[in-house]
């Protein structure tokens, strides 16, 4: 399992809408549950953008201007007032004709602004990699309450202990102990990886506590904990959007929260193995150190992800490949998400992109190349092991079962996700081909032929590979 701490997508300003977009109400007043979150602290721009966040959790991103119309709409000032207001907090003049016409082309296409009217569907961000099919399994109230509860564990001497306690206790297990035991007992008895399943899941669970509580610590308030689709495998998530509000200092001690919690874990599991001599915990505490170093990689959306991107102050990286990629090229234009960052964020981002790019498209090709023969290989495997959980059933071995039936269940996963993200992928490159032709039928007709011509290669290619054979 794989934690994935829930940022929400900032999404930048709306376009100037069509003729039919809903009027607002006049005096204008914000929509409900509209929370205006305010300056986005130690960020990575040259001017800071300000933050809103609308009731479905949506986070937008938005000029000092129009923060400060937004400010000032309360549901009984007109547009000349709010014009007064602003002027005077900004120290520029607005009239009455710009505040209607930020409020109508703006505000209100965004979902800031209440319509007049049937409510219509709001514009939200569809981020790359992000998770799929969330479902909660704790409310926002009992998340606060245990955050809360768990507050004490970020006071420093407590931090510095936990951290020097794991030190002494990873030196004891890697250097002079060993996992030769663990090992042997899981061989002698394979019931006993349903132990290190169920001990990896409630440590993936503590994870997402740790952010909780890390953004708890810092006055901001953490919302549902749950689960979903992350690529391929389920993974648990933290809503801290409200983090958003903190500093640097506060947003970096949310995302590390979870790592945090998985070093408590490390230690309680420590305890419990000094009470009861089980070697299968020391293989728990070595699966959770894997489970870290693995939520540290900052080219997903996992734990190192977000530590980069609040620490150069950027929410959101992967919005800005596409920029990056068209400035550097020779007639490429100046993206205002590039050109709006300062010199040091700018450098840090475009490093990251130049490191992600011959990545991604290193697993996506292998994937697209080699998703037959993969998938193939998957299914063999499910057969096998489909196989093996029949004959446990039928010799009235239940627990080994179980262990059969999670290892189907291990194995089918890769094998539906891979698909899932090839189809996701082939979709995305598809409404690309669509918006690229728009209006030109030469280009349509360009773009159709070329993706006719991948496909038959790609089908020619699996042929002569066999991958179609032996399924």
């Amino acid at each position: 399992m794989t934690a994935v701490a829930g940022h929400l997508t900032a999404t930048p300003a709306a376009p100037v809408p069509p003729a039919d977009t809903p009027r607002p109400a006049w005096p204008p007043r914000l929509a409900e549950g509209v929370e205006l979150l305010g300056e986005y602290k130690d960020s990575g721009y040259s001017q800071p953008p300000s933050l809103v966040r609308r009731a479905d959790g949506q986070v937008i991103q938005m000029s000092p201007l129009l923060y400060q119309v937004a400010c000032q709409i309360d549901g009984s000032r007109g547009p000349d007032a709010i014009a007064a207001l602003v002027s005077a907090g900004l120290g520029r003049s607005l009239d009455s004709d710009q505040v209607r016409y930020l409020i109508t082309a703006k505000l209100l296409p965004l979902g800031v602004v209440a319509a007049e009217g049937v409510p219509r569907a709001l514009p939200k961000a569809n981020p790359l990699f992000s998770l799929r099919a969330r479902a909660t399994l704790l409310p926002e109230r009992m998340v606060n309450l245990l955050g809360a509860f768990l507050r004490p564990l970020f006071r420093w001497p407590v931090v510095v202990a936990v951290v020097v306690s794991v030190a002494a206790v990873d030196y004891w297990l890697f250097a002079v102990h060993g996992l030769g035991g663990g090992v042997q007992q899981v061989l002698r008895d394979p019931v006993d990886l349903l132990v290190v399943l169920g001990l990896s899941l409630v440590s993936a669970v503590f994870h997402e506590c740790g952010h909780a509580t890390g953004c708890r610590y810092g006055g901001a308030r953490p919302g549902v904990i749950g689960v979903g689709i992350y690529l391929v495998w389920p993974s648990f998530f933290t809503n801290v959007t409200d983090s958003y509000r903190l500093s640097r200092a506060g947003r970096l001690r949310t995302d590390l929260g979870g790592l945090y919690f998985n070093l408590v874990f490390i230690l309680a599991l420590a305890g419990i193995y000094e009470a009861t001599s089980s070697q299968v915990l020391l293989l728990v505490i070595a699966v959770t150190h894997l489970e870290m170093l693995d939520q540290l990689l900052p080219f997903v959306r996992f734990d190192g992800y977000f530590i980069l991107s609040d620490f150069i102050g950027v929410p959101d990286l992967f919005a800005r490949v596409v920029p990056i990629v068209k400035s550097v090229l020779p007639a490429g234009r100046r993206d205002p998400r590039v050109a709006g960052l300062r010199r040091g964020a700018r450098i840090m981002v475009t490093g990251w992109v130049l490191c992600v790019i011959p990545l991604l498209l290193f697993m996506m090709g292998y994937l697209v190349l080699y998703l037959p023969g993969v998938d193939r290989a998957l299914w063999r495997s499910a057969r096998t092991q489909a196989h093996l959980l029949s004959a446990a059933v039928a010799g009235h071995h239940y627990a080994v079962a179980l262990v059969d039936a999670v290892a189907v269940a291990l194995v089918i996963l890769p094998g539906a996700g891979s698909l899932y993200v090839v189809i996701g992928l082939a979709r995305r490159v598809a409404a690309l081909g669509r918006r690229w032709s728009a209006g030109r039928p030469v280009r349509r007709g360009l773009a159709t032929g070329t993706g006719v011509a991948v496909m038959a290669a790609l089908a020619a290619f699996w042929t002569i590979q066999g991958q179609f054979r032996g399924w």
